[in-house]
C-alpha cells in the first residue's frame, strides 16, 4: 500500500499496482500507447529498443600496426643531394681542374707551340739527302719527336694528377660522390682526352712538315706511300709516353716532387738509351713504338714484351696505391 507521498508503508519503493504499459520505454520519447504505431524520434531516427545489445567492440590486437611508410620525396632542399652526380659532370670538374690555376693555363697554352716546334726543329734538321735515303731513316724524326714533344702536355697531366693528393682537392670530390672508381674513370677520361689531342696534333703535324722536310734536300718522300705506318707510330708512342707521365704522377703525391723526377728521368733515359741501346731496350717505355718504326736495336719480340709488363705492372702499383691512399 503506498502513500499519497509516493512512500510505501514500510519506506520501500513504490509498486505499479496497475497495468502492464504497453511496449517498451524509448528515453525522452515515452512509451507507445496500447495498439498504436511506435513513437518517432524527434530528429527522425527510429528509437533503438532498450533492450537490443550494442554492438561488440573488437578488442585491441596485441601486436601493434607497423608505421605508415612515408611517401619518397619529389621535391624539397634534399632531392639534388640525394640524387647521383652525373658522370659527364665528373668529367667537366676534372677538365676544369686542369685548368685551375695559372700556372696550368700557361702550360697548356704552350704545350701545342713546343710539340709543333720541336716537331719542325728535328724533321729540318738535316741538310742532307742521304739522311733520308730509307723509309725507316724518314720515320725516326717522327719517333724522335714522340719523345721529347710532349713535355709540357704531360708537366699538365702531372699537376693534375699527384696536385689532387698534395692539396687535397680530392676532398670535395668525393665527398661529393664517394666511389673512388668513378673518380678514377673521370681522371682516365680527361687522360684519354689529352693523349688523342696530342696524337692528333703530332700526326697532323708530321704529316705537313715531313714532305716538306724531306723534299727540302732532295730526297723521296717514301712515307707517303705509308701513312698507316706514320699514323701508328704517332699514335702508339704519344700513349706510351702519356703513360709514363702518369704512372710518375700516381706514384709520388706530390705536384713538385713528381714533376722533379719525371724532368729528371726523361733526359736520363735518353741518354742511357744512347749509351747502352741495347740494354736499355729492355726497361725502355718507348721500345714498342720502336720497334714498330723498325729502330730498335735488338731483334726480336722479347724487349717488346718485357718492357710492357714492366711498365704496366707499375701501372698497376701506382693504382693499387692511389686507391688506398688516405684522404686525410
Amino acid at each position: 500500500m503506498t502513500t499519497p507521498t509516493g512512500q510505501g508503508t514500510n519506506g520501500q519503493a513504490p509498486t505499479w499496482a496497475g497495468p502492464a504499459p504497453q511496449g517498451p520505454l524509448v528515453p525522452g520519447v515515452g512509451r507507445p500507447g496500447p495498439g498504436g504505431p511506435p513513437p518517432v524520434h524527434p530528429q527522425g531516427v527510429p528509437p533503438v529498443a532498450a533492450w537490443q545489445a550494442p554492438p561488440p567492440v573488437p578488442a585491441p590486437s596485441s601486436v601493434p600496426a607497423p608505421p605508415p611508410v612515408p611517401a619518397p620525396a619529389v621535391g624539397g632542399p634534399f632531392a639534388a643531394a640525394s640524387r647521383r652526380t652525373p658522370f659527364p659532370t665528373l668529367v667537366l670538374v676534372e677538365l676544369r681542374k686542369l685548368t685551375g690555376t695559372l700556372s696550368d693555363r700557361i702550360l697548356l697554352a704552350l704545350a701545342p707551340v713546343v710539340l709543333v716546334g720541336v716537331t719542325v726543329l728535328i724533321h729540318t734538321g738535316s741538310d742532307y739527302a742521304s739522311s733520308y735515303a730509307s723509309a725507316a731513316n724518314q720515320i725516326a724524326p717522327t719517333f724522335y719527336t714522340v719523345r721529347v714533344g710532349h713535355v709540357l702536355l704531360h708537366a699538365v697531366l702531372i699537376k693534375l694528377i699527384a696536385g689532387e693528393w698534395q692539396h687535397r682537392s680530392a676532398q670535395p670530390t668525393l665527398l661529393a660522390q664517394p666511389s673512388r672508381a668513378r673518380y678514377f674513370l673521370a681522371q682516365a677520361t680527361v687522360v684519354l682526352m689529352l693523349w688523342f689531342v696530342a696524337a692528333v696534333l703530332q700526326l697532323a703535324t708530321t704529316l705537313i712538315v715531313a714532305p716538306g722536310a724531306v723534299s727540302g734536300v732532295g730526297a723521296t718522300y717514301l712515307l707517303g706511300y705509308r701513312p698507316g705506318w706514320v699514323i701508328g707510330v704517332c699514335v702508339l708512342g704519344s700513349l706510351l709516353t702519356i703513360l709514363v707521365a702518369l704512372t710518375v704522377a700516381m706514384l709520388v703525391s706530390n705536384a713538385a716532387g713528381a714533376l722533379a723526377v719525371y724532368f729528371a728521368t726523361v733526359p736520363v733515359m735518353l741518354t742511357i738509351s744512347g749509351l747502352a741501346p741495347q740494354v736499355f731496350a729492355w726497361i725502355d717505355p718507348s721500345t714498342p713504338t720502336a720497334a714498330l718504326a723498325t729502330l730498335a736495336p735488338v731483334d726480336g719480340p722479347g724487349p717488346v714484351i718485357v718492357s710492357l709488363l714492366l711498365w704496366i705492372g707499375l701501372l698497376g702499383l701506382a693504382g693499387y696505391r692511389v686507391a688506398r691512399r688516405d684522404l686525410a
